[in-house]
């Protein structure tokens, strides 16, 4: 068949499901429903067989664990759940959770019975609830993945409803949800309903499935057949019907029961046993009659038809010895491809459709990036990838999208394939198919004969000038033209000779109506086939034509109507119109948005309906109008990964295909829909070249690049628009995480507190997690979605109270995007004191208070009375009682005179001796009475203050009380109209809550001078702080009555200013500094605020009042200090309020200070520390 002869045949052609469902089918769920598929018809591309297929294919891997930072290198298994999260285990570090973006660890936790059993996972499952089940070396654990916890399952001995032994091997699960587990010691069954175990364990007397205890492998093939394997007796088989009737008869009976007959219920007759096998390790099947079967000792097929086992051989001499290698895995990919790993042998694709395999081996680790021979376990993922687990080696992986494009790369066998994997020019005939490249010359492939002829710069008479080939045309006598660096040549098909026939660098070429025309570095010029000469083209625009223009031509493409395109490297799009000899030139211009895009011109392409289509270096691809003579800038950063568009080409289908700098893409006018394919999927490389294209008669696209040529059917690569799941990761509030996984719509009713709100999203889809891309919007918050990129997280501050929803969308790396949205709503409720009935209640409340307080005041005064009369009785009966006493006492002191009569005289003797001495004293007392004399000022001072003090607090305080007294006698008179009634409650309220403040006054200073004042510091929104002090003025009625302003000043209102300090004693400083600027302030305004100063916040209260003298400024801040000014007004106070301030400031880490001018008014500052 010729190397462009491709087709697809029964026997031949293949699927690949880009995202297909976990490693066993009957895990199916409804994700594989909502996985993006893309179904690539694979066909016989002959030409490459030779060249890419010598006996085995070419299946280069990639390596996972040193991009992605992997725990651990020895990965001992792998699952994929149904939301599409890869579950590895990982010897010596336990369960690892990767999701594309990050890995969680599960491990064994010494003394914690919630972790993981044993760090040394060997199976992974997940279950309809999407529990994970790890079976390990020590016991069985399911992981509830909500909380994180796991449950242990562990054997005990004496209870046959445990599992049999506690050394694992595999686990699955049936159709019906019981998981079978390969044990040590037998087959164990869980019924997860239940929690209990049913035994299989060797009986003599039955053919049972564990004909002997030591279970190595458990499979279930598409049938529902379950498959044992057995370290020492064979293989067996239970069938789906038997499967069925043990779950439905152990659902209505007891396991005790069920286990005692057990053999009985799987009928043993149905059993197959086949002893003549080496030690199985591993299980599969991809065809229902042959069942493959990897031993320590080769590999073998059993043939359920003829019930026969044959051993499978290797035909290569050179791998003869992998007849017999110790097997671990098989899995069979969406490709037909039998993945095999051995134990210490390296990996084998086996092709079953025509035998063709290849052998990874560590050995040639830069060739095929396989870094260990021995390989654990084998999965293929929802997106078509292939992981394979190694030993010390860590995660490998293949993508089978890698041959959707066939790609033709240089060969060391020149005789059999290119010379040089740099293309840059390609032409087609019905014959031939000419390739040209950078350094390797013109290569020719025969169609008829698979073969290359390879034309070089030899230096011989009748050979090419340079072996960088340009690009490629074919006049109407036949004729070949090829344009290298070294200037133009000439090929006739009858013969091998290249003739020179211009010595210019050739760029581009083009033949229109019977002449060449040629593109250069310098410009563009017209050459004559039939007299081999340039031909000056008949026009006034000579200094366009020319080869002296100096402008770089990249294209000339000439359309249905004649007019002859000129793409240019930098300065845009040439239109000539030959007929009018008219020429165009198409720039950018910013301020207009139908013209071309940009002026890096690299592709022009008229389709089949006559729209002319221009791709450029960095500005995408652009449709133009005839009509309007305008240009529409078709591509978007959405839909088309790559502005850089090398060439443009249309299939039979109407479909454009265009060589791109993210790989190949198309785009279906039809449905204006893009479709992107990476060089994961096969194409060449991310650059192509814009003269090496071409499409052949039957339909076959070729791209050339840097890196070799594709070659492609369109007809034969169809896209099914399912996609790849999205979920959200984590949900944080407050950066502490309340889920996890969420992967459907739900609700959320979180705190009124809840202000930070964080969103982490992954798209499961593990080509190229780091290049999925993701929009978002919270409604009604957003107004549009919100374009992250590659950014997979979103936060959001200070949510109002209210319902939102948070969507998000994936655009997968080949710029698929899905069509269906993750919602997840959100209820933010209102506070307490925002609701509807709080405000009634709270009128309630102080309704009941003041009825309660004055059914107190009357109770209080009823006991008081009686106290008092009780006093006076007693006070009487205890002056009789001192009457009597005191006439006692007369007589006793009548006695005591004459006694003192006669001391008298000896102290007058005595006064003499005192005299003397008092002489001596009173030079000591004279130096003493000084020192007493200041102190005695101060103590005089002291004693002043605390006097006015104790008569400004009596005042203080009788003034509100008699007041309170005075309003509640006018209310027990009742004589009040009710409409006067709530404004002498207001007047009780606000003397209620100026003793209030005094007595907090007095108990903050006994605090503070007891050394007992405790700070308790927080996270404080300082400007929310500031607005709910304004808010608490807005009714003060001393402002209202004075119409003073007050005024909130702050650098940053509308952001959230966060720091850690009292908020309680923060307020009271400021509460007590806005009173105070009320009380002497009676006009203008009074404005507070704050400004941030490296790690304090300084803090200021401003009014407009009397101001304060200078000589009184140091004596504000000492107790009981208060400065009355000059005027003749009495300002109520206590003089306590500051020197509580300057206090509170020093604990809070800062001090206090002032500025004032009198007559204009006061500034008051303080500082805080912030952290």
């Amino acid at each position: 068949m010729s190397l462009l002869n491709i087709r697809q045949t029964e026997s031949e052609s293949k699927t690949i499901k880009m995202c297909k469902s976990s490693n066993s089918h009957l895990f199916l769920t409804d994700y594989v429903q909502k996985t993006l598929y893309v179904i690539v018809f694979f066909y016989t591309f002959q030409f490459i067989q030779p060249i890419t297929f010598s006996n085995s294919l070419k299946i280069k891997l990639a390596h996972f664990s040193a991009t992605n930072k992997l725990p651990g290198q020895s990965i001992q298994c792998i699952h994929q759940d149904s939301l599409g999260i890869i579950w590895l285990g990982i010897e010596s570090v336990g369960l690892t959770k990767y999701d594309g973006k990050r890995t969680t660890i599960y491990n064994n936790v010494p003394g914690d019975t919630s972790t993981l059993s044993s760090n040394y996972p060997e199976r992974i499952i997940s279950d309809e609830f999407d529990q994970i089940w790890v079976a390990t070396s020590n016991g069985l654990n399911r992981l509830n993945r909500k909380t994180g916890k796991v449950k242990r399952f562990f054997s005990i001995p004496e209870n046959k409803k445990t599992i049999s032994h506690n050394t694992l091997y595999d686990l699955k699960r049936d159709s019906f949800g019981s998981i079978w587990i390969a044990t040590q010691n037998g087959v164990s069954i869980l019924n997860p309903d239940k929690h209990e175990f049913l035994r299989f364990l060797h009986n003599p007397d039955y053919e049972n499935p564990a004909s002997h205890n030591e279970i190595s492998s458990i499979h279930i093939d598409r049938d529902n057949n379950i498959w044992i394997a057995s370290i020492l007796r064979g293989l067996t088989k239970i069938s789906a019907k038997r499967v069925a009737h043990l779950n439905e008869i152990w659902n209505s009976q007891s396991t005790t029961d069920v286990s005692a007959n057990i053999n009985q219920i799987l009928n043993p007759s149905q059993y197959l046993r086949h002893t003549t096998l080496p030690p199985v390790r591993a299980i599969n099947s991809h065809h229902p009659d042959t069942i493959w079967l990897a031993t320590q000792s080769g590999l073998y097929r059993y043939f359920q038809k003829t019930n026969t086992i044959k051993k499978f051989s290797f035909e290569d001499e050179k791998l003869s010895y992998l007849n017999n290698a110790t097997y671990l895995s098989l899995n069979f990919d969406s490709n037909n491809l039998l993945w095999i790993g051995s134990a210490n042998d390296g990996l084998i694709i086996l092709n079953l459709n025509n035998n063709r395999y290849q052998h990874l081996d560590a050995s040639n680790y830069v060739k095929n990036e396989l870094k260990s021979n021995s390989i654990r376990e084998i999965m293929e993922s929802n997106c078509g990838l292939v992981w394979i687990c190694t030993k010390f080696g860590g995660l490998h992986y293949y993508d089978i999208r890698q041959q959707t494009f066939p790609v033709l790369r240089k060969s060391t066998d020149y005789a059999n394939g290119l010379n040089d994997e740099f293309i840059l020019s390609i032409f087609s005939d019905k014959e031939d198919l000419w390739i040209g490249t950078k350094s390797g010359g013109l290569n020719r492939y025969h169609k008829k004969s698979n073969s290359f002829t390879y034309y070089t710069a030899d230096g011989v008479e009748g050979s090419l000038g340079s072996n960088r080939i340009e690009d490629i045309v074919k006049d109407n006598t036949g004729t070949l033209w090829i344009g290298t660096e070294a200037g133009l040549y000439s090929k006739h098909s009858t013969n091998n000779q290249f003739i020179f026939r211009y010595p210019t660098h050739i760029r581009s070429l083009a033949f229109i109506k019977d002449f060449l025309w040629l593109g250069t570095s310098n410009g563009i010029f017209r050459y004559s086939t039939t007299e081999k000469k340039p031909s000056p083209l008949p026009t006034k625009h000579h200094s366009f034509f020319d080869t002296q223009s100096n402008i770089y031509i990249i294209e000339i493409y000439e359309d249905s109507s004649d007019n002859i395109w000129i793409a240019t490297q930098a300065t845009g799009l040439f239109q000539y119109i030959p007929e009018s000899d008219q020429l165009i030139h198409h720039t950018h211009q910013p301020n207009n948005p139908n013209s071309i895009s940009g002026d890096q011109v690299r592709a022009v392409y008229e389709d089949i309906t006559n729209r002319l289509w221009v791709g450029t270096k960095s500005d995408g691809l652009n449709l133009f109008d005839r009509e309007l003579n305008s240009f529409t800038t078709i591509s978007t950063p959405e839909t088309l990964p790559s502005n850089t568009i090398y060439h443009i080409l249309e299939d039979d289908s109407g479909v454009l295909w265009m060589g791109t700098h993210s790989g190949i893409s198309s785009f279906d006018p039809a449905s204006e829909k893009f479709m992107n394919y990476p060089p994961v999927y096969g194409a060449q490389s991310y650059v192509f070249e814009t003269n090496a294209f071409s499409k052949t008669e039957d339909g076959i696209i070729l791209m050339g690049g840097n890196n070799g040529l594709n070659a492609f059917n369109p007809k034969q690569i169809h896209i099914e628009l399912h996609e790849s799941p999205i979920i959200i990761s984590n949900l944080r509030i407050f950066n502490e995480s309340i889920a996890t996984d969420i992967s459907a719509s739900k609700e959320f009713v979180l705190s009124h507190k809840s202000t930070y709100i964080s969103f982490e999203f992954a798209m499961l889809d593990y080509t190229d997690p780091d290049e999925n891309r993701y929009m978002y919007i919270l409604e009604p918050f957003d107004e549009n979605w919100i374009y992250s990129d590659t950014r997979n997280f979103a936060n959001y501050t200070n949510l109002e109270p209210g319902k939102y929803t948070f969507k998000v969308k994936g655009i997968r790396s080949d710029g698929m995007t899905n069509s269906k949205t993750l919602e997840l709503s959100m209820v933010i409720p209102s506070p307490f004191w925002k609701t509807k009935w709080f405000t009634p209640l709270l009128g309630l409340m102080l309704v009941s208070i003041i009825v309660l307080a004055y059914y107190l005041k009357i109770l209080s005064g009823k006991k008081r009375e009686a106290t008092l009369k009780a006093e006076v009785r007693q006070r009487t009966n205890d002056l009789s009682e001192a009457y009597n006493k005191l006439e006692q006492s007369n007589l006793q002191i009548e006695k005591h005179n004459r006694a003192l009569r006669q001391q008298r005289d000896r102290i007058s003797r005595q006064n003499l001796e005192l005299k003397i001495h008092r002489q001596n004293l009173e030079l000591m007392v004279a130096d003493r009475t000084k020192d007493l004399e200041e102190e005695k000022l101060k103590a005089q001072e002291s004693d002043q203050l605390k006097s006015a003090f104790l008569a400004n607090m009596s005042h203080e305080i009788r003034t509100p009380l008699n007041a309170i007294m005075g309003f509640i006698d006018l209310l027990q008179a009742g004589e009040i109209k009710e409409e006067e009634q709530a404004y002498i409650n207001n007047i009780i309220q606000s003397n209620s809550n100026t003793l209030l403040q005094l007595i907090n006054d007095i108990i903050d200073l006994s605090i503070i001078e007891a050394n007992q004042m405790v700070i308790y510091k927080s996270s404080v929104n300082f400007n929310q702080l500031l607005q709910e002090i304004k808010a608490h003025y807005s009714v003060n009625a001393d402002l209202q009555l004075k119409n003073i302003q007050l005024l909130l000043e702050s650098p940053n209102t509308e952001d959230s200013i966060i720091i850690n300090t009292d908020q309680g004693r923060v307020k009271q400083i400021y509460f007590n500094l806005i009173n105070n600027a009320i009380k002497f302030t009676e006009k203008g305004f009074i404005s507070f605020g704050y400004s941030v100063s490296q790690n304090k916040m300084v803090c200021f209260v401003k009014d407009t009042g009397i101001g304060i003298e200078e000589e009184n400024m140091d004596k504000l801040f000492k107790r009981f200090h208060k400065i009355e000014p000059n005027d003749t007004k009495v300002h109520r106070g206590t003089g306590l309020g500051l020197s509580i301030c300057k206090n509170l400031c020093k604990l809070l880490g800062g001090d206090i200070w002032l500025d004032s001018v009198p007559g204009e008014g006061t500034t008051f500052y303080f500082s805080i520390e912030t952290t």
